[in-house]
C-alpha cells in the first residue's frame, strides 16, 4: 500500500523540489497544495488551496488522509509579514496547528522553519540555542515550531536557509542576482551577513533520507558545513555561471536601508546533522554546481 504524503506550498521553491523527489519514488502517493498555477508535473496530485482559509485546509487533510505531512508553505516576504501579521500567523501558526493535529503522534509531521529565529549576534546556533526573533516573519515561524512540537510528538522541525529558483520565475536571492547579472547591473554583497545555506534539492534529498532511514523528532538544523558571507556566496554564484564578479559591490547590511530588521549571522551548527547523516556533509560548492545545471536545463540561458 502506497504511503500518502501531503506537501503544502508544492508550487514554491522548496515545495516543488520535495514533491518532485517523492513523486519519483513509487512507494508514495504525493499530494501537494498550490495557490495558483498548477506545475506541469506528472505523478503529483495537486490541490488548489488557500491555507489562510483554515476550514478548507481541514477538509483537505481529512480527504487525503496522509501518513506524512511536510509544511513548506510560508509567507517569505519579510516586509509583507510586518504589514500583514494576521496573514503570516494564519499560514505559519494556525495552519500548522491543523496539520500537526491530524492523527497526532501517528502521522509524521515536518515543519519547515528558518535560521532567522535567532537574532544573529553570535552565529553557530545549535538546536538548543535560545531563539530571539527580530521580525514578525521569524516570530511567527518560531510560534509555528512551538505549536508543532507541542501538538504532535512525532514532529520534526527543520531550521534552514535555502537558495534555488522558482518555476515560474520568482525573486529569491539567487534569482535576483542572476537577473541582475544578465542585465550587467551591479548588486550589493553584504560582507557582514553570514549564513550556511543549502540548495533546495540538497534539502529535499536530506529530508527524504531522514524520513525513510531515521526516526528523528524535535529540532534539526540542516545547513552547509561551512559558513559564508552573502558577498562571498554571490561571488561563488557568479563564478559558477561565468559572470564577472566585479558586478558584486562590497556593502554592509548596516547601511543597506532595508525596511525590516534582519539578523546578521544566522549560521547554524550542523554537528547533529553530520551525525544523522553518518558523517556526510553538505557543501555549498556541490549545491551551486547542481543549481547551475538545473537552472540552465530549465531556462537555457540566464534569463533577462
Amino acid at each position: 500500500m502506497l504511503k500518502k504524503i501531503l506537501i503544502t506550498g508544492a508550487g514554491g521553491m522548496l515545495g516543488r523540489e520535495i514533491t518532485d523527489i517523492f513523486s519519483k519514488d513509487k512507494k508514495y502517493a504525493v499530494f501537494g497544495t498550490i495557490r495558483s498555477v498548477e506545475p506541469n508535473k506528472s505523478g503529483i496530485n495537486y490541490i488548489k488551496a488557500d491555507l489562510r482559509k483554515l476550514g478548507n485546509l481541514k477538509k483537505i487533510v481529512s480527504a487525503v488522509k496522509p501518513d506524512i505531512i511536510i509544511h513548506c508553505a510560508a509567507l517569505v516576504n519579510l516586509d509583507k509579514c510586518e504589514k500583514n501579521k494576521r496573514e503570516a500567523n494564519l499560514v505559519h501558526i494556525e495552519a500548522t496547528k491543523i496539520l500537526a493535529s491530524y492523527k497526532k503522534n501517528k502521522t509524521k509531521f515536518v515543519y519547515i522553519s528558518t535560521d532567522s529565529v535567532f537574532n544573529g549576534k553570535t552565529g553557530n546556533y545549535t538546536e538548543s540555542s535560545r531563539p530571539n526573533p527580530l521580525n514578525h516573519y521569524s516570530q511567527s515561524k518560531l510560534l509555528g515550531e512551538k505549536a508543532a512540537l507541542a501538538i504532535n510528538k512525532n514532529s520534526l522541525v527543520v531550521r534552514m536557509c535555502i537558495y534555488g529558483f522558482h518555476i515560474p520565475p520568482g525573486n529569491s536571492l539567487a534569482e535576483w542576482a542572476l537577473d541582475n547579472f544578465a542585465l550587467k547591473k551591479p548588486i550589493n554583497g553584504f560582507t557582514d551577513a553570514f549564513f550556511n545555506p543549502v540548495y533546495t534539492k540538497q534539502l529535499a534529498q536530506t529530508v527524504k533520507y531522514i524520513l525513510e532511514k531515521k526516526k528523528i523528532t524535535g529540532i534539526l538544523n540542516i545547513g552547509s558545513e561551512k559558513p559564508i558571507s552573502k558577498c562571498a556566496f554571490l561571488k561563488a554564484l557568479a563564478k559558477n555561471f561565468k559572470i564577472n564578479p566585479k558586478l558584486i559591490v562590497v556593502a554592509s547590511i548596516d547601511s543597506s536601508g532595508l525596511a525590516t530588521a534582519r539578523p546578521k549571522n544566522t549560521v547554524l551548527n550542523t554537528d547533529k546533522l553530520k551525525r544523522v547523516l553518518g558523517g556526510k556533509i553538505l557543501k555549498i560548492s556541490d549545491g551551486l554546481a547542481a543549481l547551475e545545471k538545473d537552472y540552465l536545463k530549465e531556462f537555457g540561458i540566464i534569463r533577462q
